[in-house]
């Protein structure tokens, strides 16, 4: 039914292109005479380093409890999950501080740093963080820093961004390819420490054919003769994902008088303020359905697999920008910027299905978009959202996670993660 619901108002109200990506799926034997992994393919990887954990106690101070604004985000979380809050507090202790630090590893030591997360009931007992090396001096002095014991996994066979140019490199090639491939993903798994290619075939596309094409795809992804990590190929044939389509973020964008999207955190760029949304959404937006408030000539990344435009708030008619984005029946004022860590609470608005929350079941993915393909998205483990929230703002507590992009039915929500914002449209989002 629900589908049924969310394909009619997709008839009314246009949302934007229909996104194809594939699920975060468990591994399934290849059918036919498809080959389950790069070396079954001839496809050289690059040997791993040895492997170790260091673990380092965090000796910085945090307040005893957690802020309002991340309690009543919990809160939400647990209410709608089922989940003991008590174990989720415990395991957000010092959520702010630590994903600010990892983000910034993530971008001081691209070469070093893999993924983090938080610990999860069954599971981590500490925060913690995969490397490629054995972290040195200066990164374990930097993490006693932190109100938080984290352990530090070493030894992955990649980086994040190698990882990010090997998901880059397969979805891209294998997009070309729309004559037999309908849709294809790829994402670093960190438990198994392989990328998972996942892909759906054309109709009734043989699959004497699609041999050719993942190995292309496995040899446009090799740098200097080598993969940097095992490629584990997968068939997903499930629902695809489809886009859902003073500024202030979390307000109405429409165009010819419609709803279509749904703003974003708001940004500086180039010396201007304005706002984020979705680059999937039309040009022509207007702000609460009032002309002249932002520019409807957005900024878009020179990289167009990155889901962000930027809208210059126009100044002329005494317009201006607030550091302000909506969550639930409040504004919530930025305080912190920073990518999401693994197993992390994370909430969102959108103007469609208002403000709710879930956790992060996959990091930094690429996938196939009708032929086009979307990187740096994250995913959630419930779908908690629809049409016309794309752009939307993604956060936990006054922190910016990221901009709505997409979803599969009943099944899980897509954003794409803030980190991308400065790399890729050289933006900084407004902050106090």
């Amino acid at each position: 039914m629900r589908r049924l619901l969310t394909l009619l108002a997709s008839l009314a109200v246009t949302v934007g292109p229909t996104v194809v990506v594939a699920a975060p799926v468990q591994a399934a034997p290849a059918p036919g005479n498809i080959k389950n992994n790069a070396a079954s393919f001839g496809v050289s990887v690059r040997p791993a380093p040895s492997a170790g954990t260091v673990r380092v106690t965090g000796k910085g101070l945090s307040a005893l409890a957690l802020d309002d604004a991340t309690m009543r985000d919990l809160s939400t979380y647990a209410k709608a999950s089922g989940q003991d809050l008590s174990a989720l507090v415990a395991a957000h202790q010092g959520i702010h501080e630590f994903s600010a630090y990892t983000t910034k590893l993530e971008e001081t030591r691209p070469d070093m740093f893999v993924r983090a997360g938080v610990p999860v009931a069954g599971g981590a007992t500490a925060h913690w963080i995969q490397t490629t090396s054995k972290p040195s001096a200066d990164v374990v002095a930097e993490l006693e820093l932190l109100p938080v014991n984290t352990e530090v996994r070493y030894g992955a066979p990649a980086s994040s961004k190698e990882l990010a140019d090997l998901a880059y490199a397969l979805t891209t090639s294998l997009a070309a390819r729309s004559d037999v491939i309908r849709s294809a993903g790829a994402g670093y798994d960190h438990e198994r420490r392989v990328m998972r290619l996942q892909y759906a075939s054309v109709g009734t596309a043989r699959l004497s054919a699609l041999d050719p094409v993942i190995h292309g795809a496995l040899t446009a992804g090799t740098v200097g003769g080598q993969l940097p990590v095992d490629v584990v190929i997968e068939r997903d044939d499930a629902d695809v994902v489809v886009t859902e389509a003073v500024v202030k973020g979390g307000r109405s964008l429409t165009a010819n008088g419609e709803h279509r999207c749904t703003s974003g955190f708001t940004a500086r760029r180039a010396g201007n303020t304005g706002v984020l949304t979705a680059e999937h959404c039309t040009n022509a937006l207007r702000y609460l359905n009032t002309s002249g408030v932002i520019s409807t000539n957005p900024r878009r990344p020179a990289n167009d697999a990155i889901d962000f435009q930027f809208h210059r708030t126009l100044t002329g008619n005494g317009h201006s920008t607030s550091k302000q984005f909506r969550a639930g029946s409040e504004d919530r004022t930025v305080t912190g910027v920073a990518n999401a860590p693994l197993d992390s609470t994370v909430c969102h608005w959108g103007q469609s299905t208002g403000y709710s929350c879930s956790r992060v079941s996959m990091i930094d993915n690429c996938h196939m978009v009708s032929g086009h393909r979307y990187c740096g998205l994250d995913f959630t483990y419930d779908d908690i959202s629809a049409g016309g929230d794309s752009g939307g703002p993604w956060f936990l507590g006054n922190t910016a996670r990221g901009g709505h992009t997409g979803a599969r039915d009943g099944q899980f929500s897509v954003f794409t993660r803030i980190g991308r914002v400065n790399r890729h449209l050289d933006a900084r989002v407004l902050q106090n």
